[in-house]
């Protein structure tokens, strides 16, 4: 990633509580769980801050496209959190970025980046952002 963004850059941090099956074979958080994270924080900010029925509200979000780098090790029993902003908000589509930072800790461990588009769940074609949705996604932009 080109930018390495800081903790204060996200308007919204999300804690993760890792677990022992997080780790991989080497003792540290597998690059798939580091995914989960992520997508676990965007879906929750979503639902909690946005009002979307995930399950079966009228518009979803797909990910179309998705990329993480990664800068250090952490592991089980690390207490993490996750940061989220968005970065470009066109139509019906919608750009993440992620940190990844143990508590209490200024240095990035991953640093990732999610496009999702959002599609009515009916016709699965773009859809046009609820005032709810498209004002907190606003209130993520950095």
């Amino acid at each position: 990633m080109s930018e390495m963004p800081q903790r204060h850059d996200f308007p919204h941090l999300q804690p993760v509580l890792t677990r022992w099956q997080d780790n991989d074979l080497n003792g540290h958080i597998a690059g798939a769980t580091v995914y989960s994270y992520f997508e676990t924080t965007i879906q929750a900010f979503l639902q909690q801050q946005a009002g979307l029925d995930l399950q079966e509200g009228e518009v979803l979000g797909f990910v179309v496209s998705s990329a993480a780098d990664f800068f250090a090790l952490p592991a089980f029993p690390d207490t993490l959190e996750v940061g989220l902003r968005v970065t470009r908000l066109a139509g019906s589509t919608v750009e993440y970025q992620l940190g990844l930072f143990q508590v209490g800790e200024q240095h990035l461990c991953a640093a990732g980046k999610v496009v999702q588009v959002f599609v009515e769940r009916s016709s699965g074609q773009p859809a046009s952002l609820s005032a709810p949705l498209q004002a907190a996604l606003l209130r993520l932009q950095g």
